[in-house]
């Protein structure tokens, strides 16, 4: 009982000492906590380093049914459950970072090799956020940073929502050098396919450069290993069901940096029709542009020679043509070298 609600009894009590009984106060009147939910803390609490209240909160109405504030979680944890949760230093706040003024205009694209869930080895979440609402437009986790698996993963944020004006990642070799030189052709399969479909690339000079990214990624590191491991996912698939889920929730959220809900931003600009997405092409262009390619030399038998096996093709003049292929799915092999529309396709074989 605080000293001011002392007073105020006691002024009730000396006001009228006869039939004085002292009524409820406006303090916290709500009853326990169910048993499940005490359960669940004590499950749940151990798993994260440093604590995230706000996951508790969002982790107790979907599987309690029992909503919460963050402030009223982390003050019944900390008087109940103290023991359970470490208390780490403060860290100074960032500083604020400009966004881009449409969606569309820039999409912020990285990877994160880190030990997700338990495995022999680590595994890679491939991210990509819009800059300007923060909306995760697509993630995946694969189990490694090949540029086969990017391109899976931009096909799937491309049918999805479209295609955007600049794409910005970090110098990875497999991204290639920087495109801000117009004289400059591109080093890397991936600035072919981008600038095949029209998307520009840039390179981030810094991780400082692509901080929004680069956050994004400390908090799914911070929510998503808990998440995983209070699930047991051991898994692809299961902890791909935790991954969209928690992208689901976060697109939902209210960002603090915007005051706004990353979904709700993106479909207004969608509505008023300012957006600066592009339309997606056909899906006979996705296969041609976000594919691998390679070179084969054509023997006298118009054969060629591909992945460990004896291929016959349509007969051709040329003495090397060139493989479009989608690993472990399918490739086509065609006579030159490929520009925005499909040309003769010698043959077409399933992997």
């Amino acid at each position: 009982m605080s000293r001011s609600r002392l007073y105020q009894l006691r002024t009730d009590f000396l006001q009228g000492r006869e039939g004085f009984e002292p009524a409820a106060s406006g303090g916290d009147r709500r009853g326990e906590w169910p048993p499940k939910a005490k359960a669940f803390l004590e499950d749940f609490l151990p798993l994260q380093n440093p604590p995230n209240y706000q996951l508790v909160a969002d982790e107790l109405e979907r599987l309690c049914g029992l909503v919460r504030a963050r402030s009223s979680v982390e003050a019944y944890v900390k008087a109940r459950y103290a023991h359970l949760v470490p208390s780490p230093a403060r860290k100074p706040r960032v500083y604020r970072r400009f966004r881009r003024a449409y969606i569309g205009e820039l999409w912020q694209h990285d990877s994160s090799l880190h030990q997700w869930w338990p495995a022999t080895a680590k595994q890679t979440l491939l991210l990509t956020t819009d800059d300007h609402s923060g909306l995760n437009l697509a993630g995946r986790f694969v189990t490694s940073d090949t540029t086969w698996n990017h391109f899976e993963h931009f096909r799937e944020a491309f049918g999805k929502w479209g295609l955007p004006e600049i794409v910005y990642t970090d110098g990875l070799s497999l991204f290639g050098p920087s495109s801000s030189n117009d004289h400059s052709d591109p080093l890397s399969e991936f600035q072919r396919a981008f600038r095949g479909l029209g998307v520009a690339h840039r390179v981030a000079p810094s991780p400082q450069a692509k901080g929004k990214i680069e956050r994004r990624f400390g908090t799914f590191q911070r929510r998503l290993v808990t998440l995983l491991s209070h699930a047991r996912a051991t898994t692809w698939k299961q902890a791909d069901v935790i991954l969209q889920m928690e992208i689901a929730r976060q697109n939902r959220t209210v960002n603090r940096s915007t005051g706004s809900r990353p979904l709700q931003l993106w479909q207004e600009q969608v509505l008023s029709a300012c957006s600066r997405m592009l339309p997606v092409p056909p899906a006979t262009l996705l296969d041609l542009h976000l594919s691998l390619r390679c070179r084969r030399r054509v023997d006298n038998a118009h054969s060629i020679d591909f992945a460990g096996r004896n291929y016959d093709i349509s007969a051709t003049l040329r003495k090397s043509v060139v493989i479009v292929y989608h690993p472990n799915r399918q490739f086509w092999v065609v006579e030159h070298p490929i520009t925005n529309v499909w040309p003769s396709i010698l043959g077409h074989f399933t992997l």
